[in-house]
């Protein structure tokens, strides 16, 4: 049987920059940047073939589509890739009904943290905390659009486009003065701090994946933080007596339990795949802090001593379900 040619797209920043991670020999060059979902690595098969393209900033592309049987967009971070996300957008519209298209752009845009949170309201059990776009100039732009808001302190203070903790404070009063932010115009998000500790001071921070609207589990951390991150976790032996259960229990007691609840989020945004980060209390409500297709999956590196082996596994046999058919 002849193997399907999957083309996934990626994408130049809208500024443009690149990390160069690798030079050879012959002059070519190995780089990389943030805002990509990333998976066609980690779902290398034997069913198909996956044939990468870049789009740039340029106005005007051209993009071979021979011997093509579907197109993934990579492209997952609206506040950093708009220019491109827009260009793949008249790609998608040009290729529409020609081959399956996972993922289309116009879906991604909407998933910048304050249509987020405009989007999402009203869904049962799911509680995405208050978040506003402001491109302040002056520590008083950011205080006069506290007050304008109603927000209450504390509140997290972020540069739109960044992850992983970068760029990002939680503000605990007025008498912060953002020295460490160039305030220029450009965007930032406020958005109001819920405080999620349990009765020990633990937080735990769930990355969940959705497939084609099932949902799956990716890991859970814990740390003693309220930005909880794989480098402030605390430590692997106290870390496991959390984790463990999460793992032995996800599929017959969580995921059912929370799935109507993924759904409608699916519905809303339209999106193949996906990624949520958040906390799931014991009565399965579900706080968000961040939903997009940016939520990388990648490799365990270490299998035999990861809790979450399996759900990874059942993550990557989704995908390349989806694609298969």
């Amino acid at each position: 049987m002849k193997k399907k040619n999957i083309l996934f797209i990626n994408g130049i920043p809208d500024d443009k920059k690149v990390a160069i991670h690798t030079i050879l020999k012959d002059g070519r060059i190995g780089w990389g940047t943030s805002g990509s979902a990333n998976i066609a690595d980690f779902i290398e098969n034997d069913f198909f073939n996956r044939s990468m393209v870049t789009f740039d900033t340029n106005p005007e592309q051209d993009i071979e589509l021979d011997n093509i049987h579907a197109v993934f967009n990579h492209i997952a971070d609206a506040d950093s890739h708009k220019t491109t996300l827009e260009k793949v957008e008249n790609f998608y519209k040009s290729v529409s009904g020609k081959v399956p298209f996972f993922n289309p752009p116009a879906n991604i845009l909407k998933t910048t943290r304050d249509n987020i949170y405009q989007l999402l309201q009203g869904i049962d059990k799911l509680h995405v905390p208050k978040t506003v776009r402001i491109q302040p100039k002056l520590p008083s732009d950011i205080y006069n659009t506290i007050e304008k808001e109603d927000f209450k302190y504390p509140i997290i203070f972020r540069q739109a486009g960044d992850h992983g903790g970068v760029s990002t404070i939680l503000i605990e009063d007025a008498t912060e003065e953002f020295y460490a932010f160039p305030l220029d115009g450009r965007d930032y998000y406020l958005t109001q701090f819920v405080d999620y500790a349990d009765e020990d001071g633990i937080y735990a921070k769930y990355r969940l994946i959705v497939v084609g609207g099932e949902v799956f589990i990716r890991h859970a951390i814990f740390g003693k933080e309220w930005m909880v991150h794989g480098s402030n976790q605390i430590e692997k032996e106290e870390s496991s007596t959390y984790k463990q259960p999460i793992a032995d229990s996800f599929i017959e007691k969580i995921k059912p339990l929370i799935q109507p609840t993924i759904t409608e989020v699916y519905n809303y945004l339209g999106l193949d795949y996906f990624g949520i980060d958040c906390y799931i209390d014991n009565e399965m409500n579900l706080l968000i802090f961040e939903i997009n297709a940016n939520m990388r999956v990648s490799i365990i590196k270490n299998p035999e001593k990861n809790e979450f082996k399996q759900h990874v596994d059942m993550i990557r046999q989704a995908l390349i379900k989806i694609l298969s058919t």
